[in-house]
């Protein structure tokens, strides 16, 4: 493994830069058998910096990550903020006559305004060209709203309509259409919703036939609805109101892939944007990592539809031989039964059923007076997730509890699957309909793990600790340490 990517902090499983600062991931599409994943990023300082480029990751499987190096830098017209990618898979474009698989990407240029430009590959996303050398396809005089904040292009194809659309926001929500990708026309706009990073996809009702329109805000919130004709033009019609992605505190610009059909898979940056700048003073020589792949399901509950966020399948092909309990009962005053277990880098799969009344806590990095938790705590009847201890902080409100309100299910048995990375906790909690994501930096060997009861017996149903790979064992993960040069 290259060694810039195994130092103290850096995750083994997630997307991160060899050295300096990413954010917000974007263009993630899937083309010709494999995923493209952009992120703004840059090359010169491991904090934001004034300048922003795109560079580009590819996988063919979701695990394993390729380095593609930069795809797009700062011109005469900005930097190049967020945006989103498409394959022009007929061609609308006129760009790519010959040619199976062309990618064309939308993203912002912040010179004096906001603008969103256009680029196109040929290649499969290894070279890119800028549409008309750079300049805005949609203009700041072409927003509709003239509010200067717009930002953030969201591509994708309306099978209704037979147009492109894309969803801008930066403020309110607004809508562009065009048969072509390169001439644009307004359509409607959510004035009473503000965003940033807005996404809309249509997503499969489970177990049915019927389709509901999501929207994405920021990855953080997302509303149930329709996309639907409002006198001439074309908009989104909520139904509900927001809910959250997530309970944890370090999720923000989630996109999803294009490209993907029916599968809906989301990347999430994965931090609080309130300390994003400061955890470049804990990692030693970048700044930011991207979320798993979460696969979204959309579910109905009663009169309502509600989200349910889980790991992909493709990141069980990273592990080791488990340990394993089942049928095993806990009591509060039991020893440990994780002893001596120790790790950094591990998946976990529990189903624990409490007696009436009881609840349960798992523990993780735990040494040197510090230690993260799990738990479902019967007298609240919540989920907690507890990093009050779990290390160094970027900031002091760092070291908090994030919890969400649960009914136990019927037959009283919670099913969690966790994913421990060496700087971050991603837990799936109840089929997923209680997701959480936190950054953690405890010491290097703070690797202990604990399972303990509270307040009576549970019987641990199922128990399974995977011990991870990392990403870089393999020829195209190795190919990712290769740098961004």
């Amino acid at each position: 493994m290259a060694t810039e990517y195994n130092e103290c902090y850096r995750p083994q499983y997630h997307i991160t830069p060899e050295k300096n600062w990413l954010n917000d991931p974007n263009g993630l599409v899937f083309c010709n058998g494999r995923y493209h994943v952009f992120y703004q990023y840059n090359p010169d300082t491991k904090f934001p910096g004034n300048e922003k480029y795109w560079a580009h990751v590819s996988s063919s499987d979701l695990v394993h990550w390729k380095n593609e190096g930069v795809a797009l830098s700062p011109d005469r017209y900005g930097s190049m903020w967020s945006g989103s990618a498409v394959e022009d898979k007929n061609n609308t474009s006129g760009l790519f006559d010959g040619i199976e698989h062309g990618l064309v990407a939308f993203y912002t240029v912040t010179g004096d305004c906001q603008q969103q430009a256009m680029a196109y590959s040929a290649d499969e996303g290894k070279t890119w060209t800028k549409y008309q050398d750079g300049a805005p396809v949609i203009a700041s005089a072409d927003d509709p709203l003239h509010d200067g904040d717009f930002r953030d292009p969201k591509v994708f194809w309306h099978e209704e309509s037979g147009k492109w659309m894309m969803i801008v926001a930066g403020g309110p929500v607004r809508f562009f259409s065009s048969a072509n990708l390169k001439e644009w026309t307004p359509e409607g706009t959510c004035q009473d919703i503000h965003t940033e990073c807005p996404d809309l996809f249509r997503m499969r009702v489970e177990g049915s036939d019927n389709y509901k329109w999501v929207l994405s805000c920021a990855g953080v919130s997302y509303r149930i609805g329709d996309f639907r004709r409002v006198g001439k033009v074309w908009t989104f019609v909520s139904e509900s109101e927001p809910q959250r992605f997530n309970f944890g505190p370090d999720v923000y610009a989630g996109q999803t892939f294009s490209g993907t059909g029916d599968r809906v898979i989301m990347i999430q940056w994965m931090t609080d944007v309130g300390y994003a700048m400061e955890t470049g003073h804990i990692t030693p020589s970048w700044s930011g990592a991207l979320t798993l792949p979460y696969e979204l399901t959309l579910k109905r509950s009663g009169e309502s539809y509600e989200i349910e966020t889980n790991p992909v399948r493709e990141l069980a092909t990273l592990r080791k031989a488990p340990f394993s309990l089942r049928n095993t009962v806990l009591r509060p005053d039991a020893v440990n039964s994780l002893l001596p277990l120790a790790c950094d880098t591990c998946e976990i799969h529990a189903r624990i059923r409490p007696d009436k009344g009881a609840g349960f806590s798992l523990a993780f990095r735990i040494g040197n007076g510090q230690k993260t938790s799990f738990t479902y705590d019967p007298v609240s009847s919540a989920l907690v997730l507890d990093r009050t201890c779990s290390g160094r902080a970027p900031v002091e409100r760092f070291l908090s509890r994030y919890s969400v309100g649960v009914r136990p299910p019927e037959d009283n048995t919670f099913d969690f699957r966790l994913y421990l990375d060496r700087s971050s906790v991603e837990i799936f909690a109840m089929d997923g309909r209680y997701p959480f994501t936190a950054l953690l930096f405890p010491d290097g060997d703070s690797a202990g793990l604990s399972l303990s009861a509270l307040f009576g017996s549970v019987t641990v149903e199922e128990l399974s600790i995977w011990p991870l790979s990392s990403m870089y064992d393999r020829a195209e993960g190795r190919d990712a340490a290769e740098g961004l040069a």
